[in-house]
């Protein structure tokens, strides 16, 4: 038996990543288009402005200081102004799907500014360099430690911004998303007051990230009904267009996201924030072409409430790969959930950029009402424009766990010993199976469809009690 790992990857969402989308409906809203009428009275502690909501969970937000590179003087008041037209912005934008929640800010009731937590480094700032790994792990032990003694500073969130003063020294530092938090610079350009700026991405660039901190991958505007008319998405190539005053927004999709995250609500609800689930999703897709539309069906069950069914249609452009932190070109759509815990929609081929020789992941998405999302994944491809499903559908057979090792496609069909051979796959060598568009997978453990068998309707990244022991496989049409 050889040896084989599960792999597992943290989300790392960079703005170094050359985020390639487009997206939008209007301009970034104005200090001065700021309606102010529209806050709740009740999240409100005073008049002076800027105004803005704190909720009963809010935003953490850090200044991490290095020993050598100290916060500038007046990043308090700048930021204040900065976030609050960050969350008039999510307000605005989450407005157009029906959603009426605001980010909270936590406040200091005697300044009445945002509150920040500033936090002193154990280190110079050469300490904390823009790699991923090390420095996120680094300021969040650190940060954890400060937290111990001085737990009343935190809000009862777990989302944080983490701001470091940019660096003087010319070295790169962390700027992206690592689960629930993000880490973003703060210098003197970071201001309303600055945007639009033709020469810096930090602006959008911080926005993007703290989508990332708060739940949001990466998403593309629909080709034919957003991006003419609303512009670029955020999650998209957002950064660059926000911080430029070009139109940018969110999708439906990241606004029901968002109206599902802990630092959105007030008041809290019942569900506990982020709880596990125990669920199941069976998704199917058939392409018709007479009305040139992926038609969505299957079924989902699950222990806790499903507030929205969510659909990622994301392309392997370019062999960039597939997975999370390759999904700056899906394209979104919601769904409500039908009765009897039922899927169904439509998905117009017209609103797909890439469609010629593309292979594709369907990520179908179950949004539960305490914020916490369940993920599973479809692969299917376009073969001259025409997209190979059921009949014309596969799935792969990889080697090693997480899709590791050789990956061997095979269509619809039946596949003895003998015949997995001849295709490249060794027998009792399969440890992950990457289930396609309208087909099932039986996997034998007996040569000639014999012995104990296993059944897979999506994709399984390790087969686990069924690990190297397929013997004979078969690949089966299910529309």
């Amino acid at each position: 038996m050889k040896n084989k790992k599960q792999l597992c990857f943290a989300l790392l969402l960079t703005i170094s990543s050359g985020i390639l989308m487009s997206s939008c409906k209007k301009a970034p809203v104005s200090e001065a288009e700021t309606d102010q009428a529209k806050l709740p009275k009740s999240a409100l502690r005073s008049t002076t402005t800027p105004s803005f909501v704190t909720n009963t969970k809010n935003l953490n937000i850090v200044m991490f200081v290095p020993t050598d590179n100290p916060a500038l003087p007046d990043y308090k008041t700048r930021l204040t102004t900065l976030f609050t037209h960050f969350q008039n912005w999510f307000h605005t934008e989450m407005l157009r799907y029906g959603y009426d929640k605001y980010l909270g800010l936590a406040r200091v009731d005697s300044t009445n500014l945002i509150k920040f937590i500033e936090i002193p480094a154990a280190g110079p700032q050469a300490d904390y360099p823009y790699d991923s790994s090390i420095s996120a792990s680094k300021i969040l032990n650190e940060i954890n430690t400060y937290k111990a003694t001085h737990a009343s500073e935190f809000s009862n969130s777990s989302h944080m911004l983490i701001l470091l003063p940019q660096r003087t020294d010319g070295g790169g530092q962390p700027f992206y998303g690592w689960g629930k938090n993000c880490f973003a610079l703060d210098n003197a350009n970071m201001a309303v007051d600055k945007i639009p700026n033709p020469n810096s991405n930090y602006l959008g660039g911080m926005l993007h990230e703290l989508g990332h901190g708060l739940n949001l991958p990466h998403d593309h505007a629909k080709y034919a009904s957003e991006e003419p008319t609303l512009g670029t998405s955020l999650m998209g190539s957002g950064n660059v267009s926000f911080s430029k005053g070009q139109p940018t927004f969110l999708t439906e999709v990241d606004a029901a996201i968002l109206n599902r995250n802990e630092v959105f609500q007030n008041p809290l609800p019942i569900e506990i924030p982020y709880e596990s689930a125990t669920t199941t999703i069976n998704a199917n897709a058939t392409f018709n072409s007479s009305t040139q539309a992926f038609n969505l069906s299957g079924s989902f069950t699950s222990n806790k409430d499903v507030s929205d069914i969510l659909i990622y249609m994301d392309p392997n452009v370019n062999n960039e790969g597939t997975g999370v932190n390759k999904d700056y070109n899906a394209v979104t759509w919601r769904f409500t959930p039908g009765t009897g815990n039922t899927i169904t929609g439509s998905i117009p081929l017209s609103e797909l950029y890439y469609k010629n020789n593309e292979p594709y992941e369907l990520k179908a998405k179950l949004l539960l009402k305490n914020g916490n999302v369940i993920t599973q994944t479809y692969t299917f491809s376009f073969l001259n424009g025409v997209p190979q499903i059921g009949a014309n559908g596969s799935a792969k057979f990889c080697q090693n766990a997480s899709y590791g090792g050789y990956g061997v496609s095979l269509p619809v069909g039946q596949y003895t010993t003998a015949d997995l051979i001849s295709r490249g796959i060794s027998n009792n060598d399969v440890s992950s199976v990457n289930v396609g568009l309208g087909v099932k997978v039986i996997l034998y453990d007996g040569d000639n469809f014999t012995g104990s068998s296993i059944e897979l309707t999506s994709s399984s990244s390790y087969l686990s009690t069924f690990n190297d022991k397929a013997s004979s496989i078969k690949v089966i049409a299910i529309n």
